[in-house]
């Protein structure tokens, strides 16, 4: 494949794209980044800022929200199980886990307020214009969850009469190697009155019957006969038993979008969001027999029970002239109604039984109101934050988990409640037309209240706490020339554990987890130095070292015997961590419509001390590839569009020693080389359609579940 793609993808470029370069004189609109608070060219930018347009993410047909970034460099997306994952495995520059970046829709924060997660699923990609992503600490503005950096996702509102739908179909190519019978609707409307007001209403649902995604291993029961021998990732031996079913999913959102111009700087705001999804398994395969009869033999293992997730945001903003600047005020609620998961226990079998359902509630309430204003050459901006997290986590016994209504009693909960204020100041200040330097610093000061957690063993109530950070940061941009640019930025940030890290007990199918209410909050201290280069007309070339130096980050321990015979791991601080790497890219844009690109990305991430665990000392932080590279093209003739990408990750390790070597397994995180394709063709300028094929070499890794083979999506779009 190595020596097939090169010819064919720039044969396809020749064949679609329009060869002249870019005319020296064309003017490109200014970029904007919205998320830097304070509105911000992205030429001026101190950190490294990445900004995906419209154009881009239309060439990607995105089936989430993260696809839009896969191909960024310095940013690494987990597989999963595709479309059905629940959470984004995000990890900005060297930084693993979406807990420790912050990702936001129009401003406001999806992480939830019992793990920190960010919960993505349902909402539609169509509705994106703009992504922003603002890498390193981001706590001198953001505060807390913004250690590796922000993404924000900008959403479209109308500019005039709009109506239109999207609606698709697709398939595996080998069937119950990707998900099946996938079906997606996006239906959106709204206008822009003569007032100045505008709306936006969007619904959309997908659903599709999944594919086996999860095995099932483990010893041979006695009095059976069958299995394929295979290892564990940590390469021990073992028997694949089977797979459970076919992992469906569904999911629907619904939002309204308001706002109005009231005359000069005066705008108001308004927005509710619906999220729902879903998962199920259907019928589990198994490869084991009875040996006296024959018989088909399923053990416990083979159980897959129900999710559900419901959360609805509302939120309402005003910004306007104050005094000599402009101040913007945003007020939000998210309020998780239903994050549930069922498990299976001992003495359940594939078809019912014992089993635990555990639902995670929660709401999280913020204010964010700032002032930026302009003075001479200082672009000012003061800000004061507010954010209130509650969760009420609970584990219900079930007599039968196949039926999420036969609950029969408490088996344990979790619940508590935090509180943060804080202040920020950031200044840009222009000190030549050529050189911007910034600098920033935010206090944090946040109060957990109310823990308390229940399990078989007691009842125990929390101690409240108090913590306080400060958040500094400090950047410079040098405009060399028009086409060069140097930047450099360094500062702190933090991440303060959640109600999960500190209250909330749980159980794996290998081990315990334990919750710790002594945690401290993780700092990082990082710094950066970039170059932004156009060597030729059409050409961009970025690059970027960056380091991190990472305390107190929460972790795993080792694993310890515990009750029962099953190992339990504590959640800790593990000393002292860092990881350092260099990002490459490098863009060539024929015209508007045609461009070619490619990036690496480096990391070396390793833990320095670690005396709870001390085998992890030296080795590779969790989840973090140590190079990732991507290159790809997107090409438009005349009503024919062609875009086509490939990316590259390496073994990643969930072990903190690193020992799941193991590759080709379940629950191993393998290398891999994936292709996507797509090719569209627009009859007018309403209607589109589109034929999008994905892991279009059909590569079999292993994203801890069996990821997604070849599969391809059809798809119609209207947009009047």
């Amino acid at each position: 494949m190595k020596f097939g793609i090169r010819p064919v993808a720039l044969g396809l470029i020749a064949a679609f794209g329009q060869t002249s370069a870019l005319p020296a004189d064309e003017a490109l609109a200014p970029i904007l980044v919205t998320a830097a608070r304070a509105p911000l060219l992205l030429e001026h930018a101190t950190g490294e800022t990445v900004v995906i347009s419209e154009r881009e993410i239309e060439a990607r047909q995105p089936s989430r929200l993260t696809d839009i970034l896969v191909n960024t460099s310095g940013l690494f997306v987990a597989t999963g199980k595709g479309m059905l994952q629940t959470t984004p495995g995000l990890a900005l520059r060297g930084m693993p886990s979406d807990r420790r970046s912050l990702v936001l829709v129009d401003g406001i924060a999806m992480t939830d307020g019992y793990s920190g997660s960010v919960l993505l699923g349902g909402i539609p990609p169509e509705s994106v214009k703009q992504a922003e992503i603002l890498f390193g600490p981001m706590s001198s503005l953001y505060g807390g969850n913004a250690m590796g950096g922000v993404i924000n996702f900008v959403t479209r509102m109308p500019k005039g009469p709009e109506f239109g739908f999207d609606i698709g179909y697709g398939d595996a190519v080998d069937q119950g190697k990707a998900p099946a019978n996938v079906r997606k609707t996006f239906i959106h409307a709204g206008s822009l009155l003569a007032n100045g007001l505008a709306f936006r209403i969007t619904a959309n649902r997908a659903s599709t019957d999944g594919y086996r995604s999860e095995w099932v291993t483990g010893n041979r029961p006695a009095g059976s006969r069958g299995g394929i021998p295979t290892t564990t990732e940590l390469g021990a031996p073992t028997v694949l038993l089977g797979q459970k079913g076919d992992n469906t999913w569904e999911e629907q959102s619904a939002s309204v979008k308001v706002e109005q111009h009231l005359g000069g700087d005066s705008r108001w705001r308004a927005g509710w969001l619906l999220q729902e999804y879903g998962y199920a398994y259907d019928r589990p395969e198994t490869y084991l027999h009875s040996n006296a009869t024959g018989a088909p033999v399923y053990t416990s293992a083979f159980a897959g029970g129900d999710s559900d997730y419901r959360r609805q945001i509302v939120h309402a903003g005003y910004e306007s002239a104050f005094g000599i600047g402009h101040l913007n005020f945003l007020l939000s609620h998210s309020a998780v109604q239903t994050n549930s998961f069922i498990i299976a226990t001992a003495g359940a079998t594939a078809v019912g039984g014992p089993g635990r359902l555990n639902d995670s509630p929660s709401d999280s309430t913020s204010v964010d109101s700032y002032w930026n204003a302009t003075l001479g050459a200082h672009d000012l901006t003061i800000g004061y934050a507010f954010r209130q997290d509650r969760a009420d986590a609970r584990d219900y016994t079930l007599s039968n988990w196949a039926d999420p209504d036969s609950r029969t009693g408490l088996y344990s909960r979790a619940k508590g409640k935090m509180n943060l204020n804080a202040a920020y100041l950031q200044d840009n200040w222009s000190l030549t037309p050529n050189l911007t330097v910034q600098g920033g610093l935010r206090y944090d000061h946040w109060e957990n209240s109310g823990g308390l957690s229940i399990d078989p063993s007691g009842r125990y109530p929390h101690e409240k706490r108090r913590e306080s950070a400060w958040s500094p940061k400090i950047g410079a941009s040098l405009r060399l020339s028009e086409r060069l640019t140097l930047r450099t930025s360094a500062g702190q940030a933090f991440h303060a554990p959640t109600v999960y890290d500190l209250y909330r007990s749980s159980s794996l199918s290998t081990y315990n987890i334990s919750a710790n209410p002594a945690l401290k909050p993780e700092t990082v201290t990082a710094w950066e130095v970039g170059v932004d280069w156009q060597p030729w007309t059409g050409g961009e070339i970025r690059s970027t070292y960056f380091h991190n130096e990472i305390t107190d980050l929460i972790y795993l321990g080792p694993r310890q015997p515990g009750p029962g015979g099953k190992d339990v791991r504590l959640r800790i601080n593990a000393g002292k961590a860092e990881s350092s790497g260099l990002t490459f890219g490098i863009t060539h844009r024929f015209d508007a419509d045609n461009q070619v690109f490619a990036n690496l990305t480096y990391t070396d991430s390793e833990m320095l001390e670690n005396q709870a665990s001390p085998t992890s000392v030296g080795k590779q932080l969790t989840l973090l590839p140590r190079k990732q590279a991507s290159l790809g093209f997107d090409s438009r003739r005349g009503a024919w569009q062609l875009a086509a990408s490939g990316r590259y990750a390496s073994k990643q390790f969930s072990d903190d020693s690193n020992a799941d070597k193991a590759t080709g397994v379940y629950k191993a995180y393998d290398a891999y080389f994936v292709v996507d394709a797509r090719l569209a063709y627009r009859f007018s300028r309403q209607l589109t359609a589109s034929l999008a094929v994905g892991n279009l070499f059909d590569r079999d890794y292993f994203s801890y579940y069996a990821a997604p083979g070849r599969a391809w999506f059809a798809s119609l779009s209207y947009n009047h």
